[in-house]
This record gives C-alpha cells, sequence and structure tokens, in this order.
C-alpha cells in the first residue's frame, strides 16, 4: 500500500484490517470474496484497540454484528475517535451523507518508550527538506548497510527505518550510532478506490445491517499520526468503514442552463430574497 501513497504518509495496515474484519465476518456473496485476505489479526500487546458500530435510526444490529452500537451521529463518531486515540485523532468523519446508514469504526494507540533513548539532537541538513532536528543515539541494534532496528522498552516490538523505499536487507548485530530526525506525520486517507472495494448494492450486508434496501460498502477512511522524538513513539489511526442503501432505483438529474434563466439570491430559512434577475445573454466579467 505505501507505495501507493505519495509525499509524507502515515497508515494502519494493522488498523485497516481490523476494521474491513468486521464487514468480511458479515458479508456474504461478491462482498465476502473481495473481502477474503482481511482475516482479523490478533491483538498485539502494547497497541490498545477498540471497535464500535453506528447506526441510523431505521437500522438494527444483523446477527454477525457483534460490536457495541451507538446511533449514527457525526459527533459522536468524532468523541468516539478523540477518546480512544488518547486526542490524537480529534476527527474522523468531517460528514455523513444522506445514503450512509451505519459505520465501523476502529482505533489503534500505541505509546511506547525507546529501550535506548536518544539523548543528543542537533541541527543537520536533510535531503530535499533543509535544517531539522537530528537526534542520535549510540547502543548495540539490529542494523543493515542502510537500515536499523530500534527497539521499545517494552512488549517486543521495534521502529524500523530503512533509507529510501522499503526493501530486504541482511540484519547484523553490532554496536554503533543511529541520528533519525525528530518528526510528525499525519495523514488522512480515502481508501475505497484505491483497494477497489468501490461495490454495487445488494444483500450481501443484511446478517451485519437489519434494515431497508440493498446495501454496499460505502467510504473507506482512515485517519493517522505518529510523533517520534528522543523518549520514544506515540502513534494513532481511526479506521471508518461505512456503509451506504439504495432504498429505490437512483435517477441522477442533469441539468444544463444553456437558455435564458432567472436567478434569486434567497436566505434560505426565510426564503426572503435580497437580489433577483434574468440571464438572456450570459457575458463573463471583463476586470
Amino acid at each position: 500500500m505505501l507505495d501507493k501513497l505519495s509525499g509524507d504518509v502515515v497508515y494502519s495496515p494493522y488498523g485497516l484490517t481490523r476494521a474491513l474484519s468486521v464487514v468480511r465476518e458479515g458479508a456474504t456473496g461478491e462482498t465476502r470474496r473481495a473481502l477474503e485476505q482481511y482475516v482479523m489479526p490478533p491483538e498485539v500487546p502494547g497497541v490498545i484497540s477498540a471497535q464500535a458500530a453506528w447506526l441510523h435510526k431505521d437500522y438494527s444490529p444483523g446477527p454477525k454484528l457483534t460490536l457495541d452500537t451507538g446511533p449514527l451521529d457525526l459527533a459522536a463518531i468524532n468523541a468516539w475517535s478523540n477518546e480512544q486515540t488518547h486526542g490524537m485523532i480529534p476527527r474522523i468523519l468531517e460528514d455523513l451523507s444522506d445514503d450512509e446508514i451505519a459505520v465501523i469504526t476502529d482505533a489503534e494507540y500505541f505509546d511506547g518508550q525507546w529501550q535506548h533513548p536518544f539523548e543528543d539532537t542537533r541541527k543537520a541538513s536533510f535531503e530535499g527538506a533543509g535544517e531539522v532536528d537530528m537526534m542520535s543515539v549510540e547502543a548495540r541494534f539490529e542494523h543493515a548497510e542502510d537500515a536499523i532496528r530500534l527497539p521499545y522498552a517494552e512488549h517486543d516490538l521495534r521502529f524500523v527505518a530503512m533509507l529510501g523505499e522499503w526493501h530486504d536487507v541482511e540484519w547484523a548485530l553490532g554496536q554503533g550510532t543511529v541520528e533519525l530526525p525528530r518528526f510528525t506525520t499525519e495523514s488522512s486517507l480515502e481508501l475505497d478506490e484505491l483497494l477497489g472495494l468501490r461495490l454495487e448494492p445488494g444483500r450481501d450486508l443484511d446478517a451485519l445491517i437489519e434494515g431497508p434496501g440493498d446495501k454496499a460498502l460505502g467510504r473507506i477512511l482512515q485517519r493517522a499520526r505518529v510523533d517520534v522524538d528522543e523518549a520514544g513513539t506515540r502513534a494513532a489511526a481511526t479506521t471508518a468503514v461505512t456503509m451506504r442503501t439504495v432504498s429505490m432505483p437512483m435517477n441522477p438529474f442533469y441539468l444544463t442552463f444553456d437558455r435564458p434563466f432567472t436567478w434569486a439570491i434567497e436566505h434560505a430559512p426565510t426564503g426572503t430574497q435580497l437580489f433577483v434577475g434574468r440571464v438572456v445573454n450570459p457575458t463573463s466579467r471583463r476586470d
């Protein structure tokens, strides 16, 4: 996935898999086949995980949905994300569309201290970015010619960094010095198209969500953040998988104003017309 995302980016494949695995367990047909690879991974000590489902008032949990549920409310979903990620992901959704009738959320939070904390930080150049805060530590590490494994103090977790893109290396154990920039990265990703999971509505999700209309996966969103400093690493991600419904055949309209028309600028709550007019011969601004 990382090779499909450009620039500074952070995302959680672990959180994405956990969220989609909930849908997979309750799906049938083409949706189940499309999600076959997303099997619930085992819990990882040191990472705090949480999941929930949020349902429109006209829908209820199906027999395959075993998560705690709440009402489909934007403020409640975002408050849940903020709490579960200790403030690192204060919002996961900016809006909910009229056809979105359920959301599955997954939150991941990690706060780890280095086994060997960085001690010396100085200004140093970073290719393409100018001067940055460069941390330094000397200890015994697993390393390669262009890669390092930095262990955290607990839970057998480690930070792995490689110069350039991810690649296979030969690891060795030895004493040495590592210089790593202090950094924070935040990402907001919409992944459904990238994952090829834009599917047609049908009955595949009926065991997950009970209610009227054909249903399908909607948006797959993830917001993530990582902070790396001298003491350790904090990282968090919230993933939201929405489900949408089609209660009746959609008749999208296409309207072209290609003949004379009238218009108004009005106050929506009262209908008060502030400006009105007619266009017979459209002309563009010339100033």
